[in-house]
């Protein structure tokens, strides 16, 4: 058999085998969806509840806040500072533990905060709200007459707030809307639409006083999911925003250019969830819209098959102390957050509010490679006994994981890049910053943004 053809067969057995197991994962988890909505909205009743008898029995909200947010960082860590860990060959003798050792770092920032730390504090429970803006992008919803109607209810029912809608457009995707709505005199702007709705509007918000939440209607949710808010139902996703907390959280900015100096000098587009260059676009590019409608962010699985194959690239990785890393890699992600879909968490230790990025440069040797990537990242337990596990065979993929405030990464072969899973263009250098609690942000009662 011809060994392209075999390369072939393997991406696509791989592939299908990760596909059935996030199908599986789906399903046993939408079996328990009605519940989850149900006790998700018993609780975040019950807690604000509880924090209003706080408050009328004497602790004001000044009690309940952080000293300062989330700016805070963990005890020990310095400005600029950066930590990595590394899984595969090639290993920095100097800096990095041994292979298959990223799952569990010995520079793992799990000690380094507590549950007194602010960062696993609430800035405030959630104020009274005057006048609430929905953001909403039409081309999500199948009945938007029926969203609207529903969301006005559930607002003045819990809230007595003034509605008002802005819609957005192909030409404006929600940045000109969110504005209009400051501008208005809204006190909540709420996104109603995919990643990439969210993102538009928190570009317009990041920096100001006005809250921002989420009614998730896209294909990922990435960052719905990741501060726990319920994906398929808009009525419950707006009531746990009514009755949740605010939170001071952070957000990446990204600049690309074919050059250096074009980088430094290009407008800056912010990301909430991940930014990717390399593979994970060209994945998401490859994934069409209407596979997407019909089977959601599986549809991402299969788009991927494209992706597996191809050769690892030469990139230097700059960080904020001065040093310099160079690595073969398939792709780079940029973690301002870390779940993902079907349970999976990418990054354990992104976390919103923390004042990091958290970077992955990954590289593998075709499919067998990244199989043995991907049972890394989606059985945890695997990195128990990295060693012994990796002797029994060759060292097919590498995984190095940076901890910093900044970065930068260049290439000689273009890359695509991704925002949030919004494709963006070819580049071969990268600009990445956090930019820490500068949105303000309504979560449910039970979120925890921040790492347990």
């Amino acid at each position: 058999m011809d060994q392209t053809l075999m390369v072939l067969l393997i991406a696509l057995v791989v592939a299908a085998v990760i596909g059935l197991v996030m199908l599986a994962m789906v399903l046993q988890r939408q079996g328990r969806h009605g519940r989850d909505i149900a006790a998700l909205r018993d609780e975040v009743r019950g807690a604000a509840h509880a924090g209003r008898a706080r408050r009328a029995a004497g602790a004001g909200p000044d009690d309940e806040r952080s000293a300062d947010g989330a700016n805070s960082r963990a005890p020990g860590s310095l400005p600029g500072a950066a930590q990595s860990r590394q899984d595969g060959a090639g290993a920095d003798e100097h800096a990095h533990p041994e292979a298959g050792d990223w799952g569990r770092s010995q520079d793992s920032f799990e000690d380094e905060a507590t549950e007194e730390d602010p960062q696993h504090q609430e800035t405030e429970v959630g104020k009274r709200l005057e006048k609430v803006a929905i953001v909403l992008n039409p081309s999500k919803f199948a009945d938007e007459e029926a969203f609207r109607t529903r969301i006005t209810e559930v607002i003045e029912r819990i809230e007595g707030s003034e509605v008002a809608f802005y819609e957005t457009t192909v030409e404006d995707p929600g940045r000109g809307m969110a504005r209009q709505a400051v501008s208005d005199g809204a006190d909540l702007v709420v996104a109603a639409g995919g990643d990439g709705t969210v993102r538009m509007v928190a570009s317009e918000l990041a920096g100001t006083d006005t809250l921002m939440s989420i009614i998730p209607a896209g294909t990922g949710n990435l960052l719905a999911r990741n501060v726990e808010l319920p994906l398929d139902d808009p009525a419950a996703a707006m009531t746990a925003i009514l009755t949740g907390q605010d939170r001071l959280v952070d957000v990446g900015w990204l600049r690309v250019g074919s050059t250096a100096a074009e980088a430094q000098s290009a407008s800056k587009q912010v990301f909430l969830v991940i930014a990717g260059f390399g593979a994970d676009a060209e994945m998401i590019g490859n994934t069409g819209d209407e596979m997407k409608k019909r089977i959601g962010w599986v549809a991402y699985v299969f788009g991927g098959v494209k992706s597996i194959l191809g050769r690892s690239i030469d990139i230097v990785v700059d960080l904020p102390d001065g040093s310099r890393h160079p690595h073969k890699a398939r792709t780079v992600l940029l973690g301002n957050v870390g779940k993902l879909p079907g349970g999976i968490t990418l990054m354990p230790d992104a976390a919103i509010d923390n004042g990091r990025l958290e970077v992955l440069v990954a590289s593998w040797t075709g499919a067998a490679g990244f199989s043995q990537l991907a049972s890394h990242i989606m059985n945890p337990s695997a990195v128990a006994q990295p060693k012994r596990r990796l002797r029994r065979g060759p060292r097919l993929s590498t995984l190095e994981a940076y901890h910093t405030e900044s970065i930068k990464v260049a290439t000689t072969k273009p890359q695509m890049v991704q925002l949030d899973g919004d494709t963006d263009v070819e580049a071969t250098h990268l600009i990445a910053e956090v930019d820490p609690g500068v949105l303000h942000l309504r979560v449910p009662v039970s979120s925890s943004p921040t790492r347990d």
